[in-house]
């Protein structure tokens, strides 16, 4: 779907994936139901559901404007998006506000935005952009130089602190390396080095606290056996009473979802406040619990759809760039 200059944009607008958008839309659309049933009971997230809407809305009147720009003006503009979403980046502890302890976000009337995530699509653009012309394998060419584009934003959001969105920007390195031509052996290498980074930065760099939730989700495994052993029982009571209790009551409510769910707004630890901060990073638990399995499969088979379109979309794709956007 590549503009040129002899193109009218209602073309261009015919040849877009319909299928696609429709399956976007679709997991768009159910997210916006449970952002709206995980915050209505709750006052403190009152009127998330509208701000997530408004988003949305932005969000598809820029994707169909940058449908109709060119690949290369976007690629021309590869390094000035990257600059400045680093600078944003590095501004944050002087215009950034501080919420839960880190100082992720910028306030704007109203609502307030996470350059983290501008920076992942600063982090893409700028991948596919160096990657275009890579197709010899070279280490340095396909790993090394991605490596610092990726690590430079990586550490800066890792400062914030934020450890998880720090951790999504090295899988998209490997799979535009990947798909750049950079041999397996050279992403095994990559990821065994990886490996041993993390293993260090537990020992020696993570705070306690991100310590801690790496214990409790490995610790989980064994939940069931030191629920059941009377020498245990205690230490697993004060778990799940302290820094466990989130991930404890997520277990609950995908677990009590059953086959069809509570129904949608009707989940007992959503609706009750037994799941905290169950409007982000544990939507899902909500969706699991008043929908069911069979509701949770369907999401997923979305998502699986979404994925093999993209995938189509990037295998038919004749510009380098274009394709390792999509990948």
């Amino acid at each position: 779907m590549r503009l040129t200059e002899r193109e009218h944009p209602l073309t261009v607008l015919r040849r877009v994936d319909w299928w696609l958008v429709l399956v976007a839309t679709s997991l768009a659309l159910i997210g916006l139901i449970f952002i709206h049933s995980a915050t209505r009971f709750d006052p403190r997230f009152a009127g998330q559901h509208m701000r997530q809407a408004l988003f949305l809305a932005v969000s598809a009147g820029l994707g169909v404007v940058l449908i109709l720009i060119p690949y290369p003006r976007i690629m021309r503009w590869a390094w000035v998006i990257y600059g400045a979403s680093m600078t944003s980046l590095l501004l944050l502890p002087v215009f950034g506000v501080t919420i839960n302890g880190a100082q992720r976000w910028y306030h704007l009337p109203g609502f307030a935005i996470q350059p983290s995530e501008f920076a992942k699509l600063a982090v893409i653009v700028a991948l596919a952009a160096w990657l275009r012309f890579k197709t010899s394998g070279r280490v340095f060419d396909n790993l090394l130089v991605p490596i610092v584009i990726t690590a430079l934003p990586a550490v800066l959001v890792q400062r914030q602190p934020d450890l998880g969105s720090s951790l999504v920007f090295w899988p998209i390195l490997l799979a535009m390396s990947y798909a750049s031509g950079a041999s397996g052996r050279q992403i095994w290498t990559f990821a065994g080095c990886g490996l041993v980074i993390v293993l260090l930065a537990y020992f020696f760099l993570l705070p306690d606290y991100q310590r801690e939730r790496i214990d409790v989700w490995w610790a989980h495994f064994s939940w069931d056996e030191a629920a059941a052993d009377p020498v245990e029982r205690e230490e697993f009571r004060n778990l799940i009473r302290g820094p466990a209790f989130q991930p404890w009551q997520s277990m609950i409510a995908v677990g009590s979802g059953g086959l069809y769910g509570f129904g949608v707004g009707e989940g007992p630890q959503n609706r009750y406040d037994f799941l905290p901060y169950r409007n982000a990073d544990y939507v899902f638990s909500v969706v699991a619990e008043e929908v069911g399995f069979f509701g949770v499969a369907g999401l997923l088979l979305l998502q699986g759809l979404l994925v093999l379109l993209l995938l189509r979309t990037a295998m038919r794709s004749r510009e380098r760039f274009g394709r390792l956007l999509v990948v």
